[in-house]
């Protein structure tokens, strides 16, 4: 591994030290090479710190000097820790699936002769769930609260565009056509590009948006960070934080508004195979299971169309 490395990631493993600092910025110069996003970037970087973090000290410190030592029996722990801090199946399986593919790089250039990592073993099963899209009335009082034309609009290209988290972070100005009224994303999730298309609230606030602020590189830069974007968890803290002012108590998270924008096209009547390009879904399988979350729709908008009209026509049994 003699490739140069770049300090572009420098900043971003401040937790590793010198060796397995060196590691890992060649694996991240490596992906980014091969035009890997910056979502995916940032969450191998969060994988790499959440399994220092959460081994017991005795391994903690040999690991974080040189992430070569780390074993199967570390993963285990690791996974243990992972569960009782409260992490999901689902959140630890991401991370153990970042982990494994920088331990591969790392075995593939012949500095680690083993991959700790056994999908068998390791990886975690997790419940078939629905997606959980934002209900209409909190949906409501959420946008009702939010002043600040950058945080309105963050949260409206999630809901009208059905952008993820990660690709609203990322955004930069030079994907935008004004005239068409279209964002290009590249390399989303799965490798999947796609067009993604403005409504008339989201061109209006992204238009009001360019008029406030010197554009540069991305629409939302961060404020503490120079050159560099916006980051879901400080998105994440927005949510929270207008979700409590506007007095809603049920848990959502900003990847909820992506799933209504996915609800509502189904239920205005957008064929399946559209959606599946319009949410840049890698495979029709991911996107079919919307078609549940619509039939439970159909069936309550049913019942209470059904109750109405028996009030009004009052037809009785013999």
């Amino acid at each position: 591994m003699d490739c140069p490395v770049s300090s572009r990631f420098e900043a971003t493993v401040p937790f590793l030290n010198s060796i397995s600092k060196q590691y890992a910025l060649r694996y991240l110069d490596a992906l980014e090479a091969r035009n890997y996003p910056e979502g995916t970037l940032s969450s191998v970087v969060y994988a790499l710190k959440s399994l220092t973090s959460l081994l017991p000290e005795s391994r903690r410190a040999p690991i974080v000097g040189d992430l070569t030592h780390t074993t199967s029996q570390d993963i285990a722990v690791f996974i243990s820790a992972a569960q009782k801090a409260g992490l999901a199946p689902s959140t630890i399986n991401l991370k153990l699936s970042h982990l494994g593919e920088f331990f591969e790089f790392l075995r593939e250039n012949g500095v680690m002769t083993h991959q700790p990592i056994f999908r068998r073993r390791h990886r975690l099963l997790t419940p078939t769930t629905l997606p959980k899209p934002m209900d209409e009335t909190d949906l409501v009082a959420f946008f009702k609260v939010i002043d600040s034309v950058r945080d309105r609009l963050i949260f409206l290209l999630m809901l009208r565009c059905g952008l993820r988290v990660s690709e609203v972070c990322t955004l930069t100005w030079d994907v935008i056509d004004f005239n068409d009224g279209t964002a290009r994303v590249d390399n989303g999730k799965g490798q999947v590009d796609r067009i993604v298309y403005f409504s008339p609230d989201v061109e209006q606030a992204m238009k009001t948006w360019r008029a406030h602020k010197d554009p540069g590189k991305y629409l939302f830069p961060s404020r503490k960070r120079k050159g560099l974007p916006i980051t879901r968890k400080i998105i994440n803290e927005m949510m929270g934080r207008y979700l409590e002012i506007a007095h809603i108590t049920k848990h959502y998270s900003p990847h909820c508004l992506r799933h209504a924008f996915a609800t509502q096209l189904l239920n205005a009547g957008v064929p399946l195979e559209a959606l599946k390009e319009l949410m840049g879904h890698h495979s029709i399988h991911v996107t079919l299971r919307y078609t549940q979350l619509y039939d439970t729709t159909k069936r309550r908008q049913y019942d209470q169309a059904m109750t109405e009209i028996e009030k009004r026509q009052a037809v009785g049994g013999r």
